[in-house]
């Protein structure tokens, strides 16, 4: 970032005071410029005890199956946004039943929030960013076809807690 997005006068590389890290600070106004991490939402669908997968039709992980999701977008909440890459990647209308996964990835500075919902339409189908949408059964999950370490967590927690008849549970990878 070379200008500030308030005044946009020059910006440069200080630690600002009372900080402990290298920020992008405006030479006149003095306004500090985070870089925070990006939050993904998405949602984990069900619908008579099947779970939709969506197969990528872009990178990271082409012709790999996934859950819909995707980057949360200002001036939505995380349902708003769980329930709009829902729609946007598998024409999906869900009931959002509780927040499911949380899982950080610092590396990458990405966060997921990931919610169980119930399907609530029959004519979902692919959409431009989706090969193909398709329900498995617990058994038939592709796990060795699964895009990302989020999802695998994601469904690994649901299928132990269908499996052990556990309910509304939230699981975080740290």
């Amino acid at each position: 970032m070379m200008h500030c997005t308030k005044c946009g006068n020059k910006t440069e590389l200080v630690v600002p005071d009372g900080d402990n890290k290298t920020r992008q600070v405006c030479t006149v106004c003095g306004h500090i410029h985070y870089i925070n991490p990006n939050i993904i939402v998405g949602i984990l669908p069900i619908k008579d005890n099947k779970i939709l997968l969506c197969k990528r039709a872009i990178e990271p992980g082409f012709g790999k199956w996934t859950l819909p999701s995707g980057f949360m977008e200002n001036g939505e909440s995380l349902e708003q946004g769980a329930k709009r890459e829902a729609k946007e990647e598998a024409n999906l209308q869900v009931k959002i039943l509780h927040l499911q996964t949380t899982y950080s990835l610092p590396k990458i500075g990405q966060v997921y929030m990931l919610y169980l919902s119930e399907i609530v339409n029959d004519d979902f189908a692919p959409m431009d960013e989706t090969l193909e949408v398709r329900l498995f059964s617990i058994q038939d999950v592709p796990w060795e076809n699964i895009a990302f370490s989020s999802v695998t967590f994601a469904l690994e927690k649901y299928v132990d807690d269908y499996n052990n008849g556990v309910k509304n549970q939230c699981y975080s990878n740290y």
